[in-house]
């Protein structure tokens, strides 16, 4: 069983968050900080205060779950929430970030498992299928855009060591364990 430590009450804030209606979240992004050796409470600072987001800072953190390298998870945000994380898929996408720096590398073994389990007990709760987890870099008009009728990519968040289309299938196989991806809030 892993524990999502609902770390949400105790995060930084910068101002009041602005709210969604949850029932219209269809996606689940995979991020990650860019930042060797960050962790949530790093990234919440940065996200609050004057950040490539906002000159004036973003009401929250921008995600609604963070895992860290040892595997740890944490909720920072309700589903309520609406999360800074995407650009136009703020309000349909709910927010994981990887504390990785984004780089060739794989994140370690732990995290990434702890990514997999939390992303598929998301995805259970929210009735989607693995398809609808996404790398941020897998994005449409915010990952990559279309200029001159050639696609750009503008980024490679989770990074390149992540190989989204393993993620997903390990996704799909936790999705459907006996008994569930084995994720509660704690």
């Amino acid at each position: 069983m892993r524990w999502v430590h609902d770390i949400s009450s105790v995060l930084p804030r910068n101002r009041e968050p602005e709210l969604r209606d949850p029932r219209g979240i269809d996606t689940v992004v995979l991020h990650c900080t860019a930042m060797r050796g960050w962790n949530v409470w790093d990234t919440a600072r940065y996200h609050t205060g004057p950040n490539h987001i906002s000159p004036d800072g973003c009401p929250t953190i921008g995600y609604a779950y963070f895992v860290e390298r040892d595997g740890l998870l944490y909720r920072c945000l309700s589903r309520e929430t609406r999360g800074w994380h995407a650009g136009p898929w703020n309000d349909r996408a709910i927010g994981v970030c990887l504390a990785h720096d984004g780089g060739d590398g794989p994140p370690p073994p732990e995290q990434m498992s702890a990514a997999v389990d939390l992303c598929a007990w998301l995805a259970r709760d929210l009735g989607l299928a693995a398809e609808r987890v996404l790398g941020h870099r897998e994005l449409e008009g915010t990952g990559w855009v279309v200029e001159e009728g050639v696609r750009v990519q503008r980024k490679e968040c989770p990074g390149r060591g992540v190989d989204m289309d393993g993620f997903r299938r390990a996704v799909a196989l936790a999705i459907e364990r006996p008994g569930g991806p084995g994720v509660e809030v704690a």
